[in-house]
């Protein structure tokens, strides 16, 4: 029930806030296309197009003037305005502190190793 109510809520916002609303339209632009075949035989879809979309619109000179308006993406339609505040970022002030390490000096009072110590090579058996 959730996500039923939840995709009506979405379609409703995406149809009232974007010009998907327009797709509503495309019936009027299928038979508008229709009445332009028994009117005009043989154009075609690519035709309709460009005379209505890409092709200036002259309201004294076109027959069918308003009915071309109803077509879909022929008009915007700013119904709801949406606004959004401009929030000017303030600058972070972060204060760094790094912790005082204490100057201890380490005193090795042994830097003699006595020879019997150090090997000849790092690799030999283990000594018990």
């Amino acid at each position: 029930m959730k996500k039923k109510v939840a995709i009506l809520l979405l379609i409703i916002y995406v149809f009232g806030a974007t010009d998907a609303n327009q797709l509503l339209k495309l019936p009027a632009l299928v038979s508008h296309y229709i009445q332009h075949q028994h009117t005009t035989p043989g154009i075609t879809l690519a035709m309709f197009i460009k005379l209505h979309y890409e092709d200036e619109a002259l309201k004294d000179l076109d027959q069918d003037f308003q009915q071309d308006m109803r077509l879909p993406f022929k008009t915007h339609e700013a119904d709801c305005c949406l606004t959004m505040p401009v929030l000017v970022p303030q600058p972070i002030k972060v204060a760094a502190h790094t912790p005082e390490r204490p100057c201890v000096q380490y005193n090795i009072s042994n830097d003699d190793v006595p020879q019997y110590l150090i090997p000849v090579s790092i690799f030999q058996p283990p000594r018990i």
